[in-house]
């Protein structure tokens, strides 16, 4: 790795760790709890045990997808707050971490203790990371579910990911564009990287209810008979967020 991308990543390190305790502070536990209840799709009443050591993807998301009607995210109020503070690269870091955007990718290969190479399942751009520190055992064409943030010619893996099975790719993509398709017959113009920004729950809902067996309990014979997921019931949905080595 160049020193440039080392510096690099050692600066959205740090700012990245700013950004999640700035996330934790006690004016946005009530707007948190709420955002919780939405990523996970919990029901009324049910109980969630949150650790924010274990929570950065939901953390990621609760800063730069959670936005109100005008598009405003938790990573604006930060910048607005901070902006005396902060140097330009890190302004520059910050309004890129906001382009970013939840999606699922497919590994292609992983050269240990240098890189990964992925796949964007929906985009079919194929591109570069530093590797992981929890990809150790992981199959090629694996699915991993988390966001990317591109710097000029480099990229990092934000936040954390779960790591899923080959075998689920058919089914989520097609429940996402479905989705997607049903959000434009309603008249909700928008690109689907746009979709896939203010969706970026819809994936997370599938996957808890996959890891929680409740899609396939009729046994739908293709792709198109996947359900859309119900909302969940009994023990806390959970999950495996993996922390990876960009922050």
């Amino acid at each position: 790795m160049s020193v440039q991308i080392e510096n690099i990543k050692n600066l959205f390190s740090e700012l990245f760790a700013k950004l999640m305790a700035f996330c934790l502070e006690e004016d946005f536990l009530q707007d948190l709890g709420e955002s919780l209840e939405i990523f996970y799709n919990l029901q009324e009443g049910e109980e969630y045990e949150f650790d924010p050591t274990e929570e950065f993807l939901f953390l990621s998301w609760f800063m730069l997808d959670d936005g109100d009607a005008e598009g405003n995210c938790l990573i604006d109020e930060f910048v607005r707050i901070y902006s005396d503070e902060l140097s330009l690269q890190e302004m520059q870091v910050c309004h890129a971490l906001k382009e970013t955007h939840l999606t699922l990718l497919q590994i292609k290969g992983i050269v240990p203790g240098v890189s990964m190479q992925l796949k964007d399942v929906f985009l079919g751009e194929e591109f570069e990371v530093a590797e992981s520190v929890a990809s150790d055992g992981v199959a090629d064409d694996s699915i991993l579910f988390t966001r990317v943030l591109r710097l000029g010619d480099v990229r990092f893996l934000v936040g954390a990911g779960i790591f899923l099975d080959p075998s689920v790719k058919e089914p989520l993509t097609q429940f996402v564009t479905d989705q997607f398709k049903q959000d434009c017959e309603d008249g909700h113009h928008m690109s689907f990287k746009e979709f896939l920004k203010n969706n970026g729950e819809l994936i997370n809902w599938w996957i808890r209810a996959y890891e929680k067996g409740e899609l396939f309990e009729d046994g739908p014979e293709s792709p198109e008979d996947s359900p859309t997921p119900s909302q969940p019931e009994g023990d806390s949905p959970g999950g495996d967020n993996k922390p990876l080595v960009t922050c």
